[in-house]
């Protein structure tokens, strides 16, 4: 079992989402502020398939968390950049339950590829680097889970279109 490390907090923010299904289905209708997304399970898992799976959506969001912070920390350095790609992959595997005889998904280990187009020093993109991957809520959140994440990031030339 994963131990828990709590942090000192400086200041607290609320975020809210909400999940309806109905009788019979696992299509959920997400609404979050003012935005909306369906998740849903393939067929072989009893859904509809007409809307990726939560544990797709956590990868997206991890992906797309640590490219804000690799985009706003490039920003504030002021380092010129093109294209950030990141590619998640999240590892599951089950395990025991809260009960004995239950199984569940538990995640076991995670891969980040980021790919960052720019011009900049190799000191200024590893800089980049240490000060984008501290920033990401979603990566403190698997790692304050004891969810060791492999990262590698690979520094891109900028294209010629972005000189």
């Amino acid at each position: 079992m994963a131990s828990i490390r709590l942090k000192e907090q400086f200041e607290c923010n609320t975020r809210t989402a909400t999940a309806v299904t109905t009788s019979r289905s696992l299509h959920c209708d997400i609404t979050m502020d003012n935005h909306s997304a369906i998740i849903d399970e393939p067929p072989e898992r009893g859904g509809e398939d007409d809307g990726a799976t939560p544990l797709l959506h956590f990868a997206a969001s991890f992906a797309s968390c640590q490219a804000i912070q690799v985009a706003k920390v490039a920003q504030a350095m002021r380092i010129e950049y093109g294209q950030i790609k990141i590619d998640v992959t999240l590892d599951t595997a089950r395990s025991v339950g809260r009960e004995n005889d239950t199984r569940i998904i538990r995640f076991v280990g995670a891969k980040m590829v980021i790919n960052v187009e720019s011009s900049a020093s190799d000191a200024k993109l590893a800089r980049l680097e240490t000060l984008a991957i501290d920033r990401c809520p979603i990566g403190a959140l698997l790692d304050d889970a004891a969810v060791e994440t492999a990262v590698v990031w690979n520094n891109l030339p900028l294209s010629e279109s972005k000189l």
